[in-house]
């Protein structure tokens, strides 16, 4: 990978930070929160969604690792479009799961 290969990914690599930043603060806030909307309400506490909770750490940094694996070889124009893919794949997988884990779309088997 050339100098510009690795400007592109260190610099794309700053959304992937956030992705995870807003995950993590996700998989930590969320089931303080059911506890606490629970305690105030006098419900029971509903289950945590904590698949999505950790799909939500680990997929930004999964997609985008493999993105730079898969075209680490193409020229910097290619290179860029595929780690802006990966970025908009991961903000439509996150999307998805902030659906499902709040319960706005309801998987039916």
């Amino acid at each position: 990978m050339s100098r510009a290969h690795w400007g592109v990914t260190a610099l794309l690599s700053a959304i992937v930070g956030w992705f995870v930043f807003d995950g993590v603060s996700s998989l930590v806030g969320l089931p303080a929160l059911y506890e606490q909307l629970s305690s105030q309400l006098g419900l029971e506490a509903a289950p945590v969604p904590w698949i999505a909770l950790w799909a939500g750490v680990v997929l930004p940094v999964v997609l985008f690792v493999a993105a730079v694996v898969i075209a680490r070889r193409e020229s910097i124009t290619r290179f860029t479009l595929v780690l802006i893919v990966a970025l908009a794949a991961t903000a439509a997988v996150r999307l998805s799961l902030i659906a499902a884990a709040t319960g706005s779309i309801i998987f039916v088997n």
